[in-house]
């Protein structure tokens, strides 16, 4: 059998198992499933694509690792991990003959999801949100020399989003060791309307994706609709990629394609096919439509003894698995600064810096060197990410006010960790590293504001954590002592020009600054700023009351639900009964009463605030719009009030 008919058969028969997993009960039984999960309009051409490269990455005995961004493609992943052995490798349920395809076939849509997640074996990548597949897998080449290829399928729709438009000039930034292949699937649809990239002419097309560098391959499928031809075409442009430095790929075909018109309606290129084009129909109907899917893609996939045809063992490839690399220590000499630890960390570990220009302005300029900078966080991002699944080190720098920009997709990484734990697939992955970077209440309102820790400081944090490092030695002990941890996220705020240095707080989630065996009230601070300021009121104060001051340097053990909360003990030690509280927060102080919420229902929390009335004209102000003189005489109020100020501790249910 040539080639060509050999990648036919395989196409056909992956068509034939998505419509199985999609709508049957058993392969070869038209009993139909209550629920219909997966989208079929995307799976056709996405199973066109995976047939011609899984064929050629096997050919050519190429190391690879695939990345899928088109944010419906798990039906087609799913079939095409089962079709070419990968799956059985990780799960012997999911064998190769009858009995494993209906394992499978029992499991999409319930214990297999339909959207790419990390239980799909040899993914590094969940799109669960459009735009990051380009820059993830230029992320993952960078320095790797245990793959040759990586190709990112992308589609049409996600080809859009900013930060797809923006990774397209990854290429001239930066310089991989494995070869980045995008792919696009344009099918001309989105979920509701033509795709911005179908609009456009092939001459629009090539000089679009020339301007960006990239050396532009076409199969087209609509002006030219003979399957084997088409299959010739993609094998050719896959041969001459190899060859360039920057080739792309781009697949044109309708939405559908390939699937016959049913009840004298097409399918192919109808906007109706995105999801399930027969959720409508009466179940007579529906299943008279799924029996002519199936009798259009002919051909059986099971030999005479109910196992997978041999053909299909030519489709077989498989991605290295990249354990992560150790980290090594660093000697950490009397007074190290925060750039020589850095650049010792870097230079030891193959890591790389990814900052959105900010490394001169935050006198980090000695590690330029080890850095890409790029005015796109969410490109950066992704890159890191990319970095990261490959198993390497690295760090994220930037502005504290400017990382609200990529929440979303660091909570989409927090729920990729928590999905991690439920299979056996996944890998570890080294700890991503952040240095936020913070002037507090400088330059406010250009700035945007220091949300980012607040959708991880609201949540569990089985997969984070955050510190406020007092001073830049507490700082250096703490990356020192958390960037060899595995799936977790790392976050390390300090000021930008903070100078000050408190050597009693080294490694202590929480200390005692200054201690009274019977206080008039105690000062709290988390993040060095807070901690000055609560410092320069203490000593206004001191000559005349009894105060405490505590630093919280992790404000999460304040949180009776975190997995390094404070038992009741600790908690009393530093926060006596009916003593008046102050806490000074380098951040929302919603954040903290939050946090205490089930420990203290009365302290007064101080902030920051995005009511430009309470700050006036003035951006040089220190906290809620007050002087340090204000935070004193709310020291006095406070201390004046105490008799008559009862300050309740929550009870436990």
């Amino acid at each position: 059998m040539i080639k060509e008919e050999i990648i036919k058969k395989y196409f056909y028969a992956s068509n034939k198992v998505a419509i199985s997993l999609m709508y049957l009960s058993k392969y070869g039984d038209f009993t139909l499933k209550n629920y219909a999960s997966g989208h079929l309009g995307t799976c056709m051409s996405m199973n066109f694509i995976l047939a011609n490269l899984y064929y050629f990455l096997n050919h050519q005995n190429l190391k690879n690792q695939i990345v899928i961004g088109p944010g419906h493609a798990g039906l087609s992943l799913i079939t095409n991990l089962w079709l070419n052995n990968t799956l059985n490798r990780y799960d012997s349920n999911y064998s190769l003959d009858r009995k494993g395809l209906n394992n499978l076939i029992a499991s999409f849509g319930g214990l297999v999801r339909s959207e790419i997640n990390p239980g799909y074996p040899e993914t590094i990548y969940d799109g669960g949100e459009l735009g990051y597949s380009l820059a993830t897998s230029y992320g993952y080449a960078l320095n790797n020399k245990e793959v040759q290829i990586v190709p990112c399928i992308i589609g049409d729709g996600e080809a859009e989003t900013g930060t797809l438009s923006a990774s397209w000039q990854l290429n001239k930034l930066i310089k991989t060791t494995a070869k980045v292949l995008p792919i696009i699937n344009l099918n001309g649809l989105k979920m509701g309307s033509a795709s911005f990239l179908s609009r456009l002419n092939d001459s629009e097309l090539i000089n679009y994706f020339q301007t960006f560098g990239y050396q532009v391959h076409f199969v087209d499928a609509i002006d030219n609709p003979n399957l084997l031809e088409n299959v010739k075409d993609f094998q050719n442009s896959l041969e001459s990629t190899l060859k360039e430095d920057a080739p792309l790929i781009i697949f044109k075909s309708s939405k559908g394609f390939t699937l016959p018109s049913v009840f004298g309606k097409p399918l192919e290129g109808n906007i109706n096919v995105h999801k399930d084009p027969f959720k409508n129909l009466e179940e007579n109907l529906k299943r008279e439509a799924i029996k002519k899917l199936w009798s259009h893609y002919e051909g059986e996939i099971f030999d005479q003894n109910d196992k997978l045809c041999k053909e299909f063992s030519l489709f077989a490839t498989a991605s290295p698995i990249l354990n992560p690399k150790e980290v090594k220590n660093n000697i950490l000499k009397e007074k190290t600064k925060l750039p020589e630890y850095l650049t010792n960390l870097m230079q030891n570990n193959n890591g790389i810096i990814f900052s959105p220009d900010e490394i001169f302005s935050n006198q980090l300029g000695s590690l330029s060197k080890y850095t890409i900078e790029l005015l796109s966080e969410n490109v950066l991002q992704a890159l890191y990410f990319g970095y990261t699944m490959a198993g390497n080190f690295g760090m994220y720098i930037a502005y504290e006010g400017f990382m609200p920009l990529i929440s979303s997709m660091l909570m989409q990484y927090d729920k990729y960790l928590r999905q991690k734990l439920f299979f056996k697939t996944p890998k570890e992955i080294p700890s991503m590293n952040y240095l936020l970077t913070s002037t507090y209440l400088e330059n406010t309102y250009s700035h945007q504001n220091p949300s980012f820790v607040n959708d991880f400081l609201l949540r569990d944090d089985n997969f984070y954590n955050i510190f406020y490092p007092a001073d830049e030695e507490s700082l250096i002990l703490d990356i020192e002592k958390e960037k060899n941890k595995k799936d977790i996220v790392n976050i390390f705020i300090s000021s930008k020009r903070h100078q000050k240095t408190y050597p009693s707080l080294k490694d202590a989630k929480i200390a005692t600054v200054k201690d009274n065996a019977n206080p008039d009230l105690i000062l709290v601070a988390t993040g060095d700023y807070m901690l000055d300021l609560g410092m320069s009121a203490y000593e206004y104060l001191e000559k005349e009351y009894n105060l405490k001051v505590v630093y919280v340097s992790e404000p999460k053990i304040l949180d009776k639900t975190s997995r390094k909360a404070l038992d009741d003990e600790e908690f009393a030690y530093f926060f006596p009964e009916n003593i008046p509280i102050i806490y000074l927060f380098m951040g929302y102080p919603l954040v903290i009463s939050a946090l205490l919420k089930e420990r203290l229902s009365d302290v007064t929390v101080l902030g920051y605030h995005d009511n430009l009335s309470l700050h006036g004209k003035n951006e040089n102000f220190l906290v809620n719009g007050q002087s340090l003189n204000d935070i004193i005489d709310l020291c006095n109020l406070k201390i004046e009030d105490k008799k008559g100020l009862k300050l309740r501790r929550v009870k436990n249910e």
